[in-house]
């Protein structure tokens, strides 16, 4: 069964964990959600893309993967450990279905 594993508003960080999971047999498929509406009419629309893999017996090997290319994607403050929010991002309630490619 397929399952969402990240969620960001950064869109091409998405694309390229992707492409890193794809690089690694890991077959995995992104989709655009609106998670956020603003309460302006003239604002634009918060755009957030997740990140879906398509097996569950994948999954252990797709957080060492994403932990890994996050960890050197932003410096974190010592102390602070925010390899979690990926995971809480990931069990938010999906806002639309799986991608057709998936359900």
């Amino acid at each position: 069964m397929a399952q969402r594993i990240y969620i960001a508003s950064d869109q091409l960080l998405v694309n390229h964990l992707c492409n890193l999971l794809e690089k690694a047999g890991i077959p995995a498929l992104t989709q655009k959600a609106v998670m956020d509406a603003p309460q302006e009419e003239c604002t634009p629309l918060a755009w957030y893309s997740e990140l879906w893999i398509m097996r569950d017996g994948q999954l252990a090997r797709a957080w060492q993967l994403l932990d890994r290319a996050l960890a050197g994607e932003n410096p974190r403050p010592p102390g602070r450990d925010f390899s979690a929010l990926g995971r809480q991002a990931a069990n938010i309630p999906p806002s639309f279905p799986p991608p057709a490619e998936i359900a």
